[in-house]
């Protein structure tokens, strides 16, 4: 691959990044509840399947990858026009696409085939865009199978996402993180995730957050 084309994650570079999207998450949340722990294994490919609901979903899922496994890289999947906007992201391990295109769907193999190693976690949103948080979670974009990696196991983990407003004046985020399944099964896990996070902000309302059985992340 063309060095421009590589994957860059700096971690000198993450050094004033992480506390930076820490500041600018906690300005626009009440907090960040997370059910669930990411079962990172450091002799596969983690490829996190996110709900899209919210301009801060990436970095919400940077935090919650950066407390469940320090240190270890994390590619965010995202779309080319958004990366050529904020090239910042180019040095924390983003990496551009164009769905719909042959061109791009080539790239995004050869990179998983050259610069994927054991242990690195990956982030996509399947939905390819921001989606209301009852969106149907079964209509989503197939090229998460494009990530398989030819050589190591690839874990498909799913993670879903709703930002509720409650009673205080700024919402709260909910995260659901569900058990690794392999790629036939990603796309079923990742609805069934979603599905039983919707289930039980139904079943408690406005007292979610009193009531929610994971850990506080912000």
């Amino acid at each position: 691959m063309p060095d421009s084309e590589r994957i860059v994650f700096s971690r000198r570079r993450m050094m004033w990044l992480d506390p930076f999207l820490r500041l600018y998450v906690g300005r626009r949340v009440q907090g960040v509840l997370v059910a669930g722990e990411l079962e990172r294994d450091p002799n596969a490919v983690n490829v996190i399947m996110a709900q899209h609901v919210g301009r801060l979903d990436g970095f919400i899922v940077r935090m919650m990858q950066r407390r469940a496994a320090p240190g270890t890289r994390l590619v965010t999947i995202m779309l080319e026009r958004q990366l050529k906007r904020y090239p910042v992201f180019k040095r924390a391990g983003a990496f551009g696409i164009t769905p719909g295109s042959l061109a791009s769907a080539r790239r995004l193999k050869q990179m998983v085939r050259h610069d994927l190693m054991a242990g690195d976690c990956v982030a996509l949103f399947p939905q390819g865009r921001i989606e209301t948080v009852d969106a149907d979670p079964r209509r989503i974009h197939t090229g998460y199978r494009h990530i398989v990696h030819p050589d190591l196991p690839t874990r498909f983990i799913p993670v879903a996402l709703s930002v509720e407003p409650l009673t205080h004046s700024k919402p709260t985020v909910f995260m659901r993180i569900g058990a690794p399944v392999n790629v036939d099964r990603a796309g079923e896990a990742f609805a069934d995730t979603v599905d039983s996070l919707r289930e039980w902000l139904r079943r408690h309302g406005e007292t979610a957050d009193a009531s929610w059985p994971g850990y506080r992340l912000l």
